[in-house]
């Protein structure tokens, strides 16, 4: 009797600790699908920042943009690869955001 109580027993918690993890997977997996549906906002094209037409943007052009927290200057820098003060299509193109730390 002892040996099928124990038998029941340890079954039975087996079966508890199997629901608990699946039951833990899939929160886990909803939330990183919540996480994953939030879309990064996509760069301005570059017809849009030309103001002018001239194929290249000023930082005169760039600040009437909307960019996060208004850091025009940061941005700007970041983007305009060759430092000459102006943005190509191609600079704008090619840049990568750097990453935020987590």
């Amino acid at each position: 009797m002892n040996l099928v109580n124990a038998v029941t027993t340890n079954g039975s918690v087996k079966l508890l600790t199997l629901c608990c993890l699946i039951g833990m997977s899939i929160s886990l997996s909803a939330h990183a699908q919540e996480r994953g549906a939030k879309e990064m906002p996509k760069p301005p094209q570059f017809s849009s920042l030309d103001l002018d037409g001239d194929g290249a943007v000023t930082y005169a052009e760039f600040e009437q943009s909307k960019v996060p927290n208004n850091d025009h200057a940061t941005i700007f820098g970041h983007i305009d690869a060759n430092s000459d003060g102006v943005l190509t299509e191609q600079e704008l193109t090619s840049h990568k955001p750097p990453r935020r730390e987590r």
